[in-house]
């Protein structure tokens, strides 16, 4: 398989381990309002970015986070 966010071959998951670890983050950060997003894959280029280096995990917890308060 493939992870969902940088294309990386992975073993039958749906993220590579550094993907994974960046959403787990992201998830424990968010907190419970994670429970309410639908589809998470809105996200995927942003993750992708931290993943690159250009942004840090925090941008990705303050968008989604704004994203809730508009």
């Amino acid at each position: 398989m493939e992870c969902q966010i940088c294309a990386e071959s992975t073993s039958n998951k749906k993220y590579c381990g550094r993907c994974e670890r960046i959403m787990e983050k992201v998830i424990r950060d968010v907190g419970p309002l994670w429970e309410k997003i639908d589809d998470c894959s809105y996200i995927y280029p942003m993750v992708k970015r931290v993943v690159d280096g250009d942004l840090k995990t925090q941008d990705v917890v303050n968008e989604i986070l704004k994203g809730e308060a508009d």
